[in-house]
């Protein structure tokens, strides 16, 4: 329900994204009597939610678990996926009317596989519970006094007795997304860790790439610091014209944009040792007749584009005969398909990351009920808080925990 005539409300909400709807939507199905409003900066709400999941919305993912978050705040996941599991997530959801299944991986979605569902079913319940959702509303300004916190929207003010922030993240600006909110709460008194791309392709260095752009092959990936492995994580890995891309390199993103000096190594062939791929290659050498070239040598192995790059970086010319290939060049191939090393160009730009890696500082927020230590009354969830997860549905997950865990505390 709009309504642009009412400028005083029990609880304002910062942000019609995820985090925001259901939090406004659980503290009026319990407490009708509240006066509860979402101001929203873009002309309509929960534009960010239907890019997620591919258009399919990955609304949460049930095996989930505490050490698949990071950031200040990560500790304060472990207490959030008890309050509100993965499992309660699907039940609140098919309270709304969304029907969901979960795919062998984890992964829930919604049956009808489209996230203008999971939208659809959200906006309907503020519609049925008379929640004011005032769109145009980009706050730019917030100020507390006397236990009531003036809201700005350029020359309109809204003033609530609480406030919660829900304003998202830097990520995928298209949808209207910003850090404006971060900077307003740093002149509150609160800490900010500053925004990184995470979930996104990881930029390197390599004079392949272009020639590889929109190849798919699988591999572990894992990301070094002078030579200690960071993290590793395996499956279907994707190059473009200047980035590795897919899950399994989504996953690494948050340490390669924020580590300095770090490295990707792919293994394309990761259930083979060093010697094992050795003695394939050679095998593969005596296959040839005597005028098949290089360049044709990991055909049958890998796709040819892919084959080709491998044998460049392992400093063979593509044109070199087959049976004048050195044992030592097979080792040097078998080198490269074993640890392919790109150097990490570290992300600034928020354009192609899914998430934001920073946010309020978790020494800012109790976890107990997602209230800013600083500022009474205040709450701050979802994507504003420095809390971001791995690929898969883990950061709508603690979108609706932390909402929860607010909406809970505000209705006592």
């Amino acid at each position: 329900m709009i309504n642009n005539s009412n400028k005083q409300f029990d609880v304002i909400i910062v942000g019609g994204g995820a985090a925001g709807l259901l939090c406004a939507v659980i503290i009026k199905s319990r407490q009708p009597e509240y006066s509860v409003a979402i101001l929203e900066a873009q002309e309509r709400v929960g534009k960010k939610l239907l890019t997620t999941g591919n258009g399919r919305c990955n609304l949460t993912n049930l095996f989930t678990t505490p050490q698949m978050y990071y950031g200040s705040f990560s500790k304060g996941a472990e207490y959030l996926l008890e309050l509100c599991s993965p499992s309660m997530v699907v039940d609140l959801f098919e309270e709304l009317g969304l029907l969901t299944y979960a795919e062998d991986d984890g992964r829930v979605y919604p049956v009808s596989k489209q996230a203008n569902s999971v939208l659809d079913v959200l906006r309907l319940a503020a519609d049925k519970h008379n929640i004011n959702i005032i769109c145009n509303s980009k706050v730019t300004d917030i100020k507390a006094k006397n236990k009531v916190f003036d809201v700005y929207c350029g020359d309109r003010v809204f003033t609530a007795q609480k406030l919660i922030v829900a304003s998202g993240s830097k990520s995928t600006p298209s949808t209207g997304a910003d850090d404006s909110l971060w900077h307003i709460l740093k002149k509150m008194g609160h800490k900010v860790v500053s925004p990184v791309p995470a979930l996104c392709p990881v930029y390197v260095e390599s004079n392949q790439l272009k020639s590889l752009k929109g190849v798919r092959a699988s591999a572990a990936v894992r990301i070094l610091n002078n030579n200690k492995v960071l993290r590793e994580e395996s499956g279907e890995l994707q190059f473009t014209e200047n980035a590795l891309s897919g899950i399994c390199v989504f996953n690494l993103s948050r340490i390669a944009n924020t580590e300095q000096n770090t490295e990707i190594s792919v293994s394309l062939l990761p259930t083979k040792r060093f010697n094992e791929i050795v003695d394939i290659l050679q095998n593969k050498k005596s296959l040839y007749n005597k005028t098949a070239k290089a360049e044709e040598l990991l055909i049958g192995i890998f796709n040819k584009m892919l084959g080709l790059a491998l044998i460049k970086s392992a400093g063979i010319l593509p044109s070199k005969l087959i049976t004048e290939i050195t044992d030592a060049e097979i080792k040097k191939l078998a080198s490269v398909i074993n640890d392919w090393r790109f150097k990490v160009i570290p992300a600034k730009d928020f354009t192609r990351s899914q998430v934001t890696a920073g946010g309020v500082s978790g020494s800012e927020i109790d976890e107990n009920n997602m209230r800013s230590k600083g500022v009474e009354n205040l709450y701050i969830i979802g994507e504003a808080v420095d809390c971001d997860g791995d690929c898969g549905g883990m950061n709508l997950q603690f979108a609706f925990s932390s909402a929860y865990c607010a909406a809970m505390d505000v209705i006592l």
